[in-house]
């Protein structure tokens, strides 16, 4: 009887440790994620899709211990200070941007907030942080050089084409990044010999009459200054090249992948990869002031064999020999 006694007692502790280590779990406060994109859901699912699964990986399930609010801006500045009004009044625990134009109203709205940045451009320039080796803010994240690397864009244009006297630029309407851009794509212009026609869109709904004037300017060959506007719209921007027979370089892989004959850039699933154990360690307890903003490393020739027999066009194998990927 006593030995049955000591059966129930230790049974009814188990069971009572299971029902409070339950209840705490039950009761464990969830943390919560904003993250705001420039673009639309759609255009960037594949890179939304490997920062939720990263985040599964490390721990954080959506539904149990975190939750994730998204918001997409479709590429409207004024629904840009509406969702990050929106997202900070839910007062997440790390506030996540696409890139740095859009942590921008979240760092000047909050100084308590951590804010991390998927690609930064300029964050530097635009005063997010001090320095890219210590922000000194509760501001960090990713930097890709994007505008820096149109001169080398413009020098492989030349250099798969080199008879090309004439170069089309596009660029966003009203964006502060885009002087010293096109003031350096003149330099390089004037040493390779081209002439640039700039070109400005305010969306995706631009892209063809701009693709027309373009045309009439006599050139074949176009680049873009970086904007989230051509990144969304890359699919629709490759396929009036071809139609229009002007080969494009992009400046991230997925243009090359959307039907650009070239890009080159940096891979921006390989950044978002890295954002999960980030936002982790800002979850955990880091602090995002002396966190330095990483920088990629590794940038990417991406080439489009079918978009070049689709143009007609032979690249010199001197090219094709540098291609980090070809695309058959």
């Amino acid at each position: 009887m006593i030995r049955r006694r000591s059966q129930l007692l230790v049974a009814g502790a188990c069971w009572l440790g299971a029902l409070a280590t339950a209840v705490a779990q039950s009761n464990a406060r969830k943390r919560r994620i904003a993250y705001l994109n420039p673009s639309t859901a759609v255009t960037v699912q594949h890179l939304t899709a490997v920062f939720r699964s990263g985040l599964r990986d490390l721990g954080w399930i959506e539904g149990d211990n975190l939750v994730l609010d998204m918001r997409f801006a479709e590429n409207d500045p004024a629904r840009v200070a509406l969702l990050t009004a929106e997202l900070l009044a839910l007062k997440p625990d790390v506030f996540v941007s696409g890139t740095d134009r859009e942590a921008r109203a979240a760092a000047a709205a909050s100084r308590s907030i951590p804010i991390v940045f998927a690609t930064g451009v300029d964050p530097v320039g635009l005063g997010l942080v001090e320095s890219l080796a210590r922000p000194g803010r509760n501001v960090t994240g990713f930097s890709v050089l994007l505008n820096e690397l149109n001169p080398k864009r413009l020098s492989l244009l030349k250099e798969a084409f080199p008879r090309l006297e004439k170069v089309g630029v596009l660029f966003r309407d009203g964006e502060p990044s885009n002087r010293p851009a096109l003031d350096a794509l003149e330099v390089s212009a004037r040493q390779a010999g081209v002439t640039l026609l700039p070109t400005g869109v305010r969306g995706g709904d631009d892209l063809e009459a701009a693709f027309e004037r373009i045309a009439r300017g006599g050139t074949t060959a176009l680049l873009h200054v970086a904007h989230s506007v051509f990144f969304q719209h890359r699919q629709r921007l490759a396929d009036l090249a071809i139609r229009h027979r002007m080969a494009v370089i992009g400046n991230s892989t997925e243009q090359a992948d959307a039907g650009a004959l070239l890009s080159y850039g940096a891979d921006l699933r390989e950044n978002v990869k890295r954002l999960a154990p980030l936002v982790d360690r800002i979850l955990k307890g880091a602090d995002p002031a002396t966190i330095p903003v990483e920088q990629a490393n590794v940038y990417e020739l991406v080439i489009n064999l079918r978009t070049a027999r689709t143009l007609g066009v032979e690249l010199p194998r001197t090219l094709l020999l540098q291609a980090t990927r070809v695309i058959e």
